[in-house]
């Protein structure tokens, strides 16, 4: 159960990774980013794709298994995932910037041309990040529910006066039901 929880998490946090970074160079420099060395971002999109799939099944598999949702404050959730996203961003950009020639380095190098920008954008897309757990968190206690009140109705019913006598089964003594056939099955075809 935690690790469908964390791959929720994964999910969330790679997608907003992704919002960040786009946001980022889309606000501060129009889009130059591709020019940057930024290519590579869109080979990101199909496994962020499979991420929010496997996040979706994730929610599924935990409401059907009856699991708790975290009982989180939405401020400290928000801060959280903020915080994670900025540290995402620093830590891509830093290795960045020891892979691309041309890329800016240093510990200021984040927040020139426009970088400042990152910080209001990790707040706000940490809080959308937390509201969205929040809402999956929901649906999964919706699904529990449903679950819940299929698995009482599927009860055998009751038996009322005298129970009915159980049937004995005999059982096969023949050579085939203890695998002490005198020759083996044929071979499968090729």
């Amino acid at each position: 159960m935690r690790t469908a929880h964390r791959v929720r998490l994964a999910a969330i946090l790679a997608v907003g990774a992704f919002a960040l970074h786009q946001l980022r160079y889309l606000v501060a420099t129009g889009g130059a980013s591709a020019s940057e060395g930024h290519r590579y971002m869109a080979d990101l999109l199909p496994p962020i794709a499979v991420l929010l799939l496997a996040a979706i099944l994730a929610t599924l598999i935990r409401g059907t298994e009856g699991a708790t949702p975290d009982g989180v404050p939405l401020a400290r959730r928000s801060a959280t995932f903020a915080g994670a996203l900025l540290a995402i961003f620093i830590g891509q950009e830093s290795l960045e910037g020891l892979l691309e020639a041309g890329h800016l380095t240093g510990p200021w190098a984040h927040l020139a041309h426009g970088g400042w920008i990152v910080l209001p954008l990790s707040l706000l897309i940490g809080s959308l990040a937390a509201l969205l757990a929040r809402a999956l968190e929901g649906v999964e206690r919706a699904i529990a529910v449903v679950h819940a009140r299929r698995r009482r109705r599927s009860r055998p019913p009751a038996v009322r006066g005298r129970a009915l006598p159980a049937r004995r089964r005999r059982q096969s003594f023949a050579p085939l039901a203890f695998g002490l056939a005198r020759r083996p099955p044929p071979p499968a075809p090729a």
